[in-house]
């Protein structure tokens, strides 16, 4: 009875068991849909991102913009925590800036890695990603970052440019949960690679193109500077007689209004006489045969509305590869054209002294030379860095693909204008002194007996054992040491070229109170009374120094008096035949310069 009640029953427990298995599978592919469901939208998310970003490179945003935004879309793409960006940088890889999915926080960082340093130099080294699930066991991994950043894992990626070039690499730390980065977030990533190297590389080329704005910029600003100092004429025309431009010491040269000029109601050729036009023409095919488009300096004349004469010493380059357009720069020289005819007409008269005559001619000579040697240096050297500088900012373009040829363009733009700058800071320099505006020198604490003996050793090493230092140990105080070295090997130059060739040149140092007194002696021919006062003029040598036939351009003690005034102290020269003699420099312990 048993056995039979057991066999009525097991049908509808066979029944009951099918039933569960099918809800169970039916649960198991509910499960497995809404996995599908969730990948599904995951790759939806994950297209979107990657679409987002794309429009993102061409939205019009600051490149730097567009670099952060695909760092945060990479974040959100592999569920990591923080993103950081980096740039090749002379060889280094160079991480530039962390970003925090949290709060879409922003971290300024530098911070260098060199070849196969850390897993940023071992990716600039490899060109490969670089994936770590275990950032504490990882060789690659610099400890001590990870703790101070305090990340588990990393995801590394380098960028390339459109030429295959690695311009950088972004680096995904701390994937949700605890997670491993995979092949598949890798793949994610590659994706995303492709448009950050085209963003990295407009970061770099907008840096690029705004040094090279910058290098522009400064160029003209000096260029400028020179133009609105009236130190010479500056003109900006062409070979064909037309005036574009000048400035107000051209404009008052010619008695021109400069109005009219800009206006084209003024030709330099109808202002010159004919007689002259031919000079005007040999220094145009000059230029036009010249490598360089400049041509020698040379005289000529203008003829001014009221009817006045005017001479000038003339200097021309072209400023652009055409060749039509050039500037010139012009010095008035007609006072002296006026004292050479002067002194022809009475050279050979008995009214004027020999002596006066021979300094007078010797002096028009020098000044003469000087002015030419002046131009010469203005036509030449500062037309090759306003010519780079005006065709560099030509070429740069402001689209992504530049040109090779903006290198090495960018790089003469930099030299030239490190000359220009040079050449300008000399030239007002030189006039500064002439015009008694004082020399600007940089002040900081120095040790004056090492400066002095430092300079000495110098010149020991040119002109023998021929110096002897004396004075105070120690003498502390706030000067330039740059400016008090070239006065000092002006003063010492002078001793050795003009002294006794047997006797050594001493110098003394010492300390008085607030002041600081600097002395240079050597024996040898004194300097006559009447001629040491005008020792410190521009351009003036004694009549002694002359009839030694000793070169010398006279500008010596002028830049001497120079920096002794800047630092607020003086110079004074003492000579005799029986004590040899001392230049005595007198300067404060403090130096406070002018303004």
């Amino acid at each position: 009875m048993a056995i039979q009640e057991t066999w009525r029953r097991h049908p509808e427990h066979e029944s009951r068991g099918h039933g569960e298995e099918l809800e169970r599978r039916v649960r198991q592919l509910e499960a497995e849909l809404r996995q599908s469901q969730e990948r599904l939208e995951s790759r939806e998310r994950q297209m979107e991102l990657l679409t987002r970003a794309a429009k993102d490179l061409n939205s019009g945003l600051q490149d730097l913009d567009v670099i952060r935004r695909l760092v945060w879309t990479a974040i959100e793409l592999v569920d990591a925590a923080e993103g950081v960006w980096g740039r090749v940088v002379d060889g280094r890889m160079v991480i530039m800036e962390s970003l925090w999915r949290e709060g879409r926080d922003i971290e300024p960082r530098h911070v260098v890695f060199e070849p196969g340093e850390g897993v940023p130099g071992h990716v600039l080294v490899t060109g490969e990603p670089y994936i770590s699930n275990d950032a504490s066991q990882d060789e690659h991994v610099l400890q001590w970052l990870r703790e101070e950043r305090g990340f588990y894992n990393l995801i590394d990626l380098p960028i390339f440019d459109r030429s295959g070039v690695m311009v950088g690499c972004f680096e995904l730390h701390d994937k949700r949960d605890h997670q491993p980065f995979t092949q598949e977030d890798l793949l994610l990533l590659e994706s995303l690679r492709a448009l950050a190297g085209v963003a990295l590389e407009n970061v770099r080329l907008q840096d690029t193109v705004q040094a090279e704005r910058r290098s522009l910029t400064q160029s003209e600003n000096k260029f400028r500077r020179l133009f609105e100092s009236n130190l010479i004429g500056i003109v900006f025309g062409d070979t064909q007689g037309g005036l574009h431009d000048v400035n107000e010491y051209y404009a008052r040269l010619l008695g021109l209004s400069r109005e009219d000029v800009l206006a084209g109601k003024v030709r330099w050729d109808l202002l010159t006489p004919p007689e002259d036009l031919e000079k005007d023409r040999a220094a145009a095919k000059e230029m036009l045969e010249s490598p360089h488009g400049v041509c020698t300096p040379y005289e000529k004349r203008y003829i001014l509305p009221d009817g006045r004469v005017v001479w000038v010493l003339l200097g021309c380059a072209f400023i652009d590869e055409s060749r039509s357009r050039n500037v010139a720069f012009v010095l008035d020289i007609s006072q002296g054209k006026e004292s050479e005819e002067l002194f022809a007409r009475f050279l050979n008269s008995e009214q004027l002294a020999r002596e006066e005559a021979e300094t007078t001619l010797a002096q028009l000579r020098l000044e003469r030379e000087l002015r030419e040697q002046f131009v010469s240096s203005l036509s030449h050297d500062l037309r090759t860095p306003l010519t780079a500088a005006k065709m560099s900012a030509q070429l740069i373009p402001r689209q992504p693909n530049l040109p090779d040829k903006v290198y090495s363009l960018a790089a003469r733009v930099r030299q030239n204008i490190d000359r220009a700058d040079q050449m300008i800071t000399d030239l007002l320099d030189a006039n500064r002194i002439r015009a008694g505006q004082g020399l600007p020198i940089e002040v900081s604490a120095c040790e004056l007996r090492q400066v002095v003996a430092d300079t000495l050793e110098e010149l020991s090493s040119v002109h023998g054992e021929r110096f002897h230092l004396m004075g105070e140990e120690q003498v502390e105080g706030s000067w330039d040491a740059r400016a008090l070295r070239r006065l000092l090997e002006n003063l010492c130059g002078n001793a050795i070229k003009y002294g006794d060739a047997t006797r050594q040149v001493t110098v003394n140092l010492e300390r008085e109170g607030d002041e600081v007194r600097l002395a240079v002696h050597n024996w040898g021919n004194p300097i006559p009374a009447t001629e040491q006062q005008k020792l410190f003029e521009y351009f003036a040598r004694a009549k002694s120094a002359e009839a030694s036939g000793k070169k010398g351009w006279g500008i010596g003690l002028t830049l001497v008096k120079g920096v002794a005034e800047a630092h607020g102290g003086s110079v004074r020269v003492e000579s005799t035949a029986e004590k040899g003699t001392t230049f005595r420099v007198c300067l404060p312990r403090m130096t406070k310069p002018r303004g």
